[in-house]
């Protein structure tokens, strides 16, 4: 997300011991702890919550539709297509 290393966040967390001092930082970091637990646990719910109310079937119908258009060459049949139209007009 943030594409930051190990090392990024350690600087950090120094700089923040440095500046705030270890009583407070600790602090800081628990409830920066215990807010991303928060976050992680709503977004698990929302996720929850959009499986369960989209309907199975037509996902499933969906799905096939998507398995059908990737085993079909659509260039192909559009060149096929062309053809049989300018078969038909020349002839």
């Amino acid at each position: 997300m943030f594409d930051s290393g190990m090392m990024e966040w350690l600087v950090i967390v120094m700089v923040a011991l440095l500046v705030l001092g270890p009583q407070r930082c600790m602090t800081l970091l628990k409830m920066l702890g215990l807010m991303l637990g928060k976050a992680k646990a709503a977004f698990a719910d929302v996720q929850r919550q959009v499986t369960e109310e989209l309907p199975n079937d037509e996902l499933q119908a969906l799905d096939q539709q998507v398995k059908c258009l990737r085993t079909t060459n659509i260039r192909r049949r559009a060149l096929e297509l062309v053809e049989l139209d300018g078969e038909k007009k020349q002839g």
